[in-house]
């Protein structure tokens, strides 16, 4: 009988470090640290914008102490927001609620239009507390029921939200040493509802009542 022969044994090949495959994981295990890299940087970035300091109502004339810059994260919306260092929002007026520590988006503000300041004077038992600039309140106006005349006394509503622009507490002093007993609630209005407001305010006495959430 005849013997087979024995297979001929074949050489192990040199690995092949730079095939196809090789060249294509390395490619994308660089180009996901790349894209990870620029993630993360992004992720970092932030940039300062104004932000609300306290609730501001609408019609609310932006002062200085309305205010705060905050350091966010925004991406590409950045721009839709005011900044520091850019032309100051002070004296713009809110055309859209703010809440404390809202951004302050350029969609939020316009510039001030005319209108004139009337400075009501009211008694601290007709103020609530809490009023404040950028509150926003309605003006009630209580008529007869002077002491002796025997009338009774009515209260109608004589202004509806209204946004506060400054109080100024009761005070004492100045040159003449007169007495203030009274708050000065001032009120930005468009002319008509100001001169309205001025003729009717003689008439009777103010009662301030702040307006909380949704107004009626």
């Amino acid at each position: 009988m005849a013997v087979p022969s024995a297979p001929t044994p074949r050489r192990l090949s040199r690995p092949r470090w730079l095939n196809v495959r090789v060249i294509g994981g390395i490619v994308l295990v660089v180009a996901a640290v790349v894209v990870g890299a620029r993630v993360v940087g992004a992720s970092a970035r932030t940039v300062g914008v104004w932000a609300a300091d306290r609730d501001l109502a609408a019609g609310t004339v932006l002062s200085a102490g309305d205010l705060t810059a905050a350091e966010v994260n925004l991406g590409d919306n950045a721009g839709l927001y005011l900044a520091p260092g850019a032309a100051s929002p002070i004296g713009l007026t809110v055309v859209t609620p703010l809440r404390v520590g809202e951004l302050l988006a350029a969609s939020a503000v316009e510039g001030s239009g005319s209108g004139r300041v009337v400075a009501v004077g009211v008694a601290p038992n007709n103020m609530p507390p809490g009023i404040g600039h950028g509150s926003i309140i309605d003006l009630y106006l209580t008529t007869g029921g002077a002491a002796g005349t025997g009338n009774t006394p009515s209260t109608e509503r004589i202004a509806k939200d209204i946004t506060v622009q400054s109080v100024s507490a009761p005070a004492t002093g100045g040159l003449s040493g007169a007495t203030s007993n009274r708050y000065q609630v001032s009120v930005l209005l468009p002319a008509a509802d100001a001169d309205k407001l001025v003729r009717t305010l003689p008439n009777g006495e103010p009662i301030v009542v702040l307006v909380s959430g949704e107004g009626g």
